[in-house]
């Protein structure tokens, strides 16, 4: 099927091509909330995870049950008192960086993290959707282990261990503290701002920045720079060409064609070429992201010029912060 590609390779593109695909596709026809949820946990496993264990069904039935508790303490008003609710906020974000940096505990952070972006933000638009946000991440979340499963049945990996628990993290305790505490000080003063002033509009900045704010730790601000920008305009530019494609002729199909085609493109480059992976994974984020509410609706929505706009803004913060973050590191030394 590819020239030039090696049979494992080509096994990899494929799966991801599958499950990803299933997932966007299943997302475009039955709209549910959260439903572009599907495809982004889906495609963040296969690139992950390179088998699936009871030990990861364990973190899924953790997660689920994670996420309808903060959807009933959302639901309760917790929200409208902002200086309660962001103290806690901001220890439950901490936990969550705290835990990713864990391979015993990632997919359970994933699934925490993108919980807090979403569901309390959608409660300053309306408080009673917080438990229809519950249900909708705990669906995607089912919806993604599943078909990442069968993925992995139809297309396994060849010469993978099985594994009975994971391995320790890579880093110390006090280093997995000291890259949250960074993170969470990159992330917060955004999550503040959005939360005290309840600008809905501006979502898109604080979820980009809230996920990518580990990525401010890296050794050489430079280097991670470049990677903002790269992986942001990868995704913006996808994203861009795909809706100016599908705004043509706007109808079911052609979506479907175009959707297919860009994951595709994004399984050919993340698995041909092992070093720019991080980039277009992290851009195959923007691009589902960016594509917003049409993933549910499979129709185009009048806000995804807004959506660049912001991700702009998001390099620019990003940007920003890592160089600041770094020269507080380099006066401390």
């Amino acid at each position: 099927m590819f020239d030039n590609i090696d049979k494992a390779t080509e096994q990899r593109i494929l799966r991801y091509v599958f499950a990803v695909g299933i997932s966007s596709f299943i997302a475009i026809w039955f709209n549910w909330p959260l439903a572009f949820c599907a495809p982004l946990f889906t495609a963040k496993f296969m690139v992950d995870k390179p088998h699936f264990t009871r030990l990861h069904i364990l973190q899924l039935l953790f997660a689920l049950v994670a996420s309808f508790m903060v959807s009933v303490v959302v639901s309760t008003g917790l929200p409208e008192y902002h200086i309660a609710f962001l103290a806690i906020y901001a220890g439950g974000l901490l936990w969550g960086y705290y835990l990713i940096t864990d391979p015993k505990w990632q997919m359970f952070a994933t699934f925490w993290i993108i919980n807090l972006i979403l569901t309390p933000s959608v409660t300053i638009i309306d408080q009673q959707a917080a438990l229809d946000i519950g249900f909708g991440m705990a669906f995607s979340g089912v919806l993604a282990v599943l078909i990442c499963f069968v993925a992995h049945i139809y297309f396994p990996e060849d010469n993978v261990q099985a594994m009975d628990k994971f391995p320790p993290s890579p880093l110390s305790h006090d280093m997995r503290w000291s890259a949250s505490l960074q993170a969470l000080m990159v992330s917060f003063p955004l999550v503040v701002f959005y939360f005290y002033y309840q600008l809905s509009q501006v979502l898109l900045t604080v979820a980009f920045v809230i996920l990518l704010s580990l990525l401010t730790n890296a050794d050489k601000a430079g280097k991670t720079s470049v990677f903002f920008v790269l992986s942001n305009i990868v995704g913006g530019l996808f994203a861009f060409v795909a809706f100016m494609v599908i705004s043509i002729a706007p109808n079911m199909l052609v979506y479907m064609l175009v959707v297919l085609l860009v994951i595709i493109l994004f399984a050919t480059k993340i698995y041909t070429d092992p070093g720019k992976a991080p980039i277009f994974t992290t851009g195959f984020t923007g691009f589902v992201v960016l594509m917003g509410t049409s993933m549910s609706s499979g129709a185009l929505d009048d806000k995804f010029f807004l959506r660049i706009w912001q991700l702009l803004l998001v390099i620019v913060y990003l940007v920003f912060m890592t160089y600041f973050m770094e020269g507080r590191s380099k006066a401390k030394d």
